[in-house]
Formats: structure tokens, sequence, C-alpha cells
């Protein structure tokens, strides 16, 4: 019995000073700085995201509507206008589609472009497009998200306001989830 509480007391020991040990690597890992080198360098253009944007392969939104015209989920890569930005954190785009129609562009891992983004700046994005439906609660929240920053006027948060009051059923729409952005500086 006596050995049996030594063997317990030992590996008990043992656990504790590998704990510990732990908890300083740990610590160790904080506070060292890691280098996060940029995905992607295209001249006149500030990459966003976590994968490449294939410049090659960008098409028109015009091209896009026509090609997304049977709402199949796919892959594309799009040049376009940003027609609104999320004012308050820069984690999704609005682009207009032909016919006045708007698509959303929700960032892939919740990554954001920076919010002072100017509305009509080009930008190539590259992901995922399909139909969803989209809840009341959803669409509030992004039209209440757009009027959040600080340069959003007045008339654009008049605007917003009335959008969001008119929200009084989900919307079956086009989204896109970009992997990754090129914002053109």
């Amino acid at each position: 019995m006596k050995k049996f509480i030594a063997i317990m007391f030992a590996g008990a020991f043992l656990a504790s000073c590998a704990a510990e040990q732990q908890s300083t690597e740990e610590v160790t890992t904080d506070e060292t700085e890691e280098v996060v080198e940029a995905i992607q360098t295209v001249e006149g253009f500030t990459h966003f995201g976590v994968e490449e944007v294939p410049m090659d392969k960008a098409i028109s939104v015009d091209s896009f509507a026509t090609a997304f015209a049977d709402g199949a989920t796919n892959n594309y890569t799009i040049k376009t206008e940003l027609a609104s930005i999320c004012a308050k954190a820069g984690c999704f785009v609005i682009v207009n589609l032909p016919d006045s129609v708007d698509m959303r562009v929700m960032f892939k891992d919740h990554f954001t472009i920076p919010t002072d983004t100017e509305i009509g700046t080009t930008a190539i994005f590259t992901g995922e497009a399909k139909m969803d439906t989209t809840s009341i609660e959803d669409l509030q929240h992004y039209i209440m998200d757009e009027m959040e920053g600080e340069g959003v006027t007045e008339e654009k948060k008049a605007e917003l306001l009335k959008k969001h009051d008119a929200v009084i059923s989900p919307v079956f729409e086009p989204i896109f989830i970009a992997s990754g952005i090129l914002v053109q500086d």
C-alpha cells in the first residue's frame, strides 16, 4: 500500500511539473511576435482575406449576373465597384447587380476591410456565390451596421432607416462568401 501511495504521489508531482512547464511555454509563446506575410501583393490594390485573388480570372459584374442567372452555387472572381460597406466593422460590402439587385459580399473566416474604404472603390473578390435566405433580424442588423460609421451622411442614414423599417419578411437573395478581396488603393 505504501508503494501505491508513493507511486500516486510521484505521478501527481510529475503531472504538476509538466503543467507548470506547459504554462511557462505558453507565456513564452505569447511574448514572441508572429510575423505575418502578405498573402498577395498587387500594385495599386491591398489584399484582405485568407486566399489569393486570381486577377486573371476576374469577370465583370454583368458577366457574373449572366453566369449566375440559374442561382446554382459556384465559385467566381468578380471585378466591380463597392456600392456600400459595413461602416461599423468592415465585415461585408454590397455590390450592385444588374436589374437593381444588391448582393452582399460576406468575408470568409470573418476578415474585414477598412471601414473608411470609399463607396465606388474598385474591388476584385473571389469565393462562392449562392442563393440563400436572410432572416428579418439579419437584414435589419446589416442595415444598422451600414449606418454606424462616422463617415455616413445624414441623408444616407435616413435612406437606410427607411430600408430598415421596410423589412417585414426574410429575403431569398444572392450571397457571396469571399475568401479574398483586392481593394484598389
